[in-house]
């Protein structure tokens, strides 16, 4: 992950921190992204590629453009506290 965040031409722009439990442990790997005065959470990013997903959505969207597919069923709103949200997507086999 952070080879892909290294080659996205987001350094600089966006900063990536690795860290324990955000808080909604439950889903993790948990991203957090405050982008634009808006916090945005994403749930079980475990492999590149909804990663890469998330950082081309950052690099490229303009005003509200719309998440992918791939990182919509990802995407939850949590203001802390509890375990955090139900899980919409079953986990990979």
């Amino acid at each position: 992950m952070r080879r892909t965040f290294r080659d996205s031409g987001l350094d600089g722009r966006v900063r990536l921190a690795f860290s324990d439990c955000l808080g909604p442990c439950s889903e993790a790997n948990v991203v957090f992204l405050y982008l634009e005065g808006r916090p945005h959470w994403f749930r079980r990013m475990n492999t590149i590629e909804p990663f890469a997903a998330l950082l081309d959505w950052t690099r490229e969207r303009a005003g509200d453009t719309p998440l992918p597919p791939p990182l919509a069923s990802r995407s939850f709103a949590w203001t802390g506290g509890g375990l955090g949200p139900e899980p919409p997507i079953a986990d990979a086999p």
